[in-house]
């Protein structure tokens, strides 16, 4: 799926939008799969309060969140302001890819998240 940014409150025809999610879900999947291969476990589809993110491992206060088009809307980034808020108050760092992003270059993506786990690995060490 290529990064397309769709101007606010231009109709999307349900074919971009089904062939969005689509791809996000297999995305969700590919992930998945690399996480558990390079042994790191992170929980499914997991609520945090009344937010929700694709991935999370309460060990490490790690949060994963996939991002689809949607994100491209003005209006959904402002809603995920409290979101960061409050999430970042209790400790919890939160990884933001686009689909895209995981897509074509999902080893960068796991670069990132095993430099955080070896940071949070450490604090963790008694």
């Amino acid at each position: 799926m290529s990064a397309h940014v769709i101007p606010l409150y231009q109709k999307v025809p349900e074919k971009v939008i089904r062939h969005s999610l689509n791809n996000t879900i297999k995305v969700i999947d590919d992930l998945e799969i690399k996480l558990n291969e390079k042994g790191y476990h992170f929980l499914r589809n997991q609520t945090i309060g009344r937010y929700h993110f694709n991935f999370y491992c309460p060990q490490l206060k790690i949060a994963i969140e996939i991002d689809g088009y949607a994100h491209e809307f003005l209006e959904i980034y402002n809603q995920d302001a409290p979101k960061k808020l409050c999430i970042s108050s209790l400790g919890i760092t939160v990884f933001r890819f686009t689909d895209h992003q995981i897509l074509v270059d999902i080893d960068e993506v796991l670069r990132a998240l095993k430099n955080q786990i070896k940071s949070a690995s450490t604090v963790y060490v008694v």
